[in-house]
């Protein structure tokens, strides 16, 4: 797949409400390829494989790219992410740990081995990455539906949300994070304030200018990324001015 060719798929699910985009119906299943497949074109091709720090849709992006180039992908996550991993079709291997200093000691290791660690918590590239397919996004944005004002995306790494920000933003457009609420953890997503690496965190020189918001309450246990999205969406004073950038939502079929 050439990314710079791709077209995005977006829909407006219900009148009058948020546009969506359906970032799970790429080719590769998920966003994060677009990013990792810019973000590996600078990755030597003598790597054994990658290895990352993922319960979600980087390890499955890492894990199809892989799989394409013939490489091994190896995500280092705790059990909920290793569950929803085997959810969602994850063919590598999964290390499980119980904290984020033994994650990061594992994947060091990796790497010293001759492994890419993307280490997407701490890598700025990875925001450069994004802005290369935003820039297309925002074409089809100003094309398509120029009524959208706002962009509100789930806040894992912050790279996504950095991404759209460093793009849209110049033009008036407002980029929100949505992050996870303590004890309600959303596969992907973290709680900045209390998940979070100092000065040293990819979104640290971010943090001011743009703002993060917390999901509201789950109305239904296990309620995943998308419907926290959507509730938020909606519940803006003109819900049809915003954009909802799910990673790897589907719509549901008609009917």
């Amino acid at each position: 797949m050439n990314a710079m060719n791709m077209l995005f798929t977006l829909t407006r699910p219900d009148e009058n409400g948020p546009v969506v985009l359906w970032g799970g119906l790429c080719e590769s299943g998920s966003l994060k390829y677009l990013t990792y497949e810019f973000y590996l074109d600078a990755v030597p091709e003598d790597v054994r494989g990658f290895v990352e720090m993922s319960g979600a849709s980087t390890a499955l992006a890492l894990d199809l790219i892989g799989r394409r180039g013939g490489l091994p992908t190896v995500a280092v996550a705790d059990a909920a992410g290793r569950d929803n991993l085997m959810r969602r079709g994850f063919r590598g291997d999964v290390r499980v740990i119980t904290s984020i200093e033994e994650g990061r000691e594992l994947c060091l290791r990796y790497e010293r081995a001759g492994w890419c660690w993307p280490r997407q918590f701490t890598n700025a590239a990875l925001v450069k990455c994004v802005e290369r397919w935003a820039a297309h996004l925002l074409r089809e944005i100003r094309q398509n539906w120029p009524g959208i004002r706002y962009l509100v995306c789930g806040f894992g790494t912050g790279a996504t949300v950095a991404g759209l920000h460093q793009v849209f933003a110049p033009l008036g457009y407002s980029i929100v994070g949505l992050q996870a609420r303590e004890g309600d953890p959303v596969p992907g997503w973290r709680n900045y304030a209390l998940q979070n690496l100092g000065d040293q965190d990819l979104f640290h020189r971010y943090r001011r200018e743009i703002p993060i918001t917390t999901a509201a309450e789950a109305e239904n246990l296990g309620e995943g990324a998308l419907s926290s999205l959507l509730r938020h969406a909606n519940a803006h004073v003109s819900p049809e001015q915003v954009l909802v950038i799910s990673h790897d939502g589907r719509p549901r079929p008609r009917g």
